[in-house]
Formats: structure tokens, sequence, C-alpha cells
């Protein structure tokens, strides 16, 4: 009657089923909210647990803006390596969701893969970032809030106007959160943003307004952000 410890045939177990015998711990990856610009560098450490040694090949990735590497391509049993992740934010935006493949050098190869996901956001929002002044001709000024939602301070160069048709003012406000939404405030702790104040440029002979703002921002994340404007006067 033969004996085994019970590591040693779960892993016997595994490879049979065709399973690699490396450990790195869960395979899904949870980055939750991520301030778009940033770099997010994660670190997991896989384990050989099978009775012979492991070859690691160079990990692969779905998306440019993923790179994986081992700190070590030779894992005897119980041996362990370092996996080294970073995920650059700034093409991203909304949900995202990357597979990082992790292949053995085996006679039939086999291949570990880590899901990484994140939910990216831009720090800087405008509040609304589409603007309606409606009949622009009876209230031709609007009013819409900048916010870094990270509560870091930042500050905005300059706001160009693509086709001139609206005039851009702003001027420095703090803000505090209730709930889902921001608002103005005098209360200690608020965070410093900016009220951008909209207004249709007259023109002559003009029934409507479609225009886009940009507003470039001194931020250590983000560097800019637009505002679609709509109007229209019968």
């Amino acid at each position: 009657m033969h004996h085994c410890l019970v590591s040693f045939c779960l892993s016997a177990s595994l490879a049979a089923a065709g399973k690699p015998a490396l450990d790195c711990g869960p395979l899904d990856v949870d980055l939750g909210v991520v301030p778009q610009g940033r770099v997010v560098h994660m670190e997991r450490t896989c384990r050989n647990t099978g009775a012979s040694e492991l070859t690691l090949l160079p990990p692969n990735t779905a998306c440019s803006c993923l790179s994986a590497k081992f700190d070590r391509y030779k894992l005897p049993p119980g041996g362990r390596a370092k996996l080294q992740m970073s995920l650059e934010t700034s093409p991203l935006s909304d949900r995202v969701e990357f597979a990082v493949d992790l292949p053995l050098k085996t006679s039939d190869p086999l291949i570990l893969t880590l899901m990484i996901s994140a939910d990216v956001r831009p720090s800087v929002i405008a509040l609304p970032e589409y603007v309606d002044l409606g009949d622009y001709r009876k209230s031709p000024v609007s009013q819409v809030l900048i916010v870094d939602t990270t509560g870091k301070a930042f500050t905005i160069r300059q706001a160009t106007s693509e086709r001139s048709e609206v005039e851009v003012r702003w001027t420095p406000v703090e803000l505090v959160r209730m709930g889902d939404r921001w608002q103005p405030s005098t209360a200690r702790g608020a965070v410093t943003g900016y009220q951008i104040t909209l207004s249709a440029r007259p023109q002559s002979g003009r029934k409507s307004i479609s225009d886009e703002v940009e507003i470039e921002l001194t931020n250590e994340l983000q560097k800019s952000l637009r505002l679609r404007v709509v109007g229209y006067s019968p």
C-alpha cells in the first residue's frame, strides 16, 4: 500500500487534471476605482506547489498599458517568485479588464491566467459636463463646478472655446460633497475647486450654439477636461 502527503497528492491530482502547479493566489484582481493617469503597481507571490522544478516563461498581457514580469524564472518544489505588474491608466476609461497569461515551459505547455480589472475615472470632473443653455437669449449664462474627486489641489491654466460661441470665466470656490452631489461651502475641510461661468456671445442671425470648451489644468494626473455647450433660440 502506498502512502503520500496530502499536499503531494493534491498537486499530483492538479497535474493530472491539466492545471498548472503554480499558485499565485486569487485569479481575479479588482483594483476598484482608480484615478485616470495613475500608474498602479501590483505584486503577487507565486509558489511552485508541484513535486518537480517549474520553468516560468515571460508573462503575456492583452494591452501595452499592462506590463508583467517575474523576479525569477526557475522554481524548485516549494520555491517562490514575485510577479510584478504595472497598469498605466492614462489611455483608459470606464470599466476595464485585462488578462495576464503566465505560461510554463513544459512538454504540454500550461497557462495560468490572472484577470486584472479596474474602474478608471478622471480625477478632475465637471458637474455637469454637458451644458444645455436652452433659449440662450433669455438665459445666456450657466455655471459648472470643477472638482478633483481625490481632494488634491489643482489650478486652471486656461480655457479655450473651440468655436468662440461662448465666453468662459472661472473663480475658485470651496466645495463639499453631500451624498453623491458636490456643492459650494464655507465649511472647514472643504475641497478647493472652481466655478465656471459660461455665457453665450452675442451674434446676429444665429439661432443655435454648439461649442466645446477645453479647460487646461495643472494637475498631477490629468492635463485637461472638456465641456460640451449647446443652446437654441427661435
